[in-house]
């Protein structure tokens, strides 16, 4: 069967037309998760062990990029700029942080020996991953930098 015979499915033919909403609900919930994890490392909350971790002050950093980049992400302002802070921010943290431990989902019974940083990082991974695809194709179509500006400054 040739492409062009090919029936749309529902995701392909019938909501293809809201692709920008549909990217502009990704982008808000990405930068929802994002903020909340800045603010609990920020401000210790939730549990965090703020000012205990061995790595507190670049703990401090990352709760603070995270939050700010998920502002920008969440807004569409100068979201590659986010995305990108995003991006190195979740490098650093699995090599510094996570990538002692095994990336499968089974160590994670939290409260488990060595806090936040005993699960492998596939939650980093998977952040880095999202922050560069957002990174790479920008805020779209309902970014605060098209509706204000009419383009994505960088």
């Amino acid at each position: 069967m040739q492409a062009q015979d090919a029936q749309p499915g529902i995701f392909g033919g019938i909501l293809e037309k809201y692709a920008d909403e549909f990217w502009l609900l990704f982008r808000v919930v990405f930068a929802i998760l994002a903020f909340l994890h800045g603010i609990q490392k920020a401000f210790g909350l939730w549990g965090f062990p703020a000012g205990a971790h061995p790595l507190s002050p670049m703990v401090d950093i990352a709760g603070w990029v995270e939050l700010i980049s998920a502002l920008l992400i969440g807004l569409g302002l100068l979201t590659r700029l986010g995305a990108g802070a995003l991006c190195v921010t979740m490098i650093i943290a699995y090599f510094m942080v996570h990538a002692n431990s095994p990336v499968w989902p089974w160590p994670h019974l939290y409260p488990a020996e060595g806090g936040f940083g005993a699960h492998g990082g596939e939650v980093t991974i998977l952040w880095f991953i999202i922050a560069g695809i957002i990174g790479v194709i920008g805020g779209g179509k309902y970014a605060l930098d098209k509706i204000v500006f009419k383009t994505e400054p960088l």
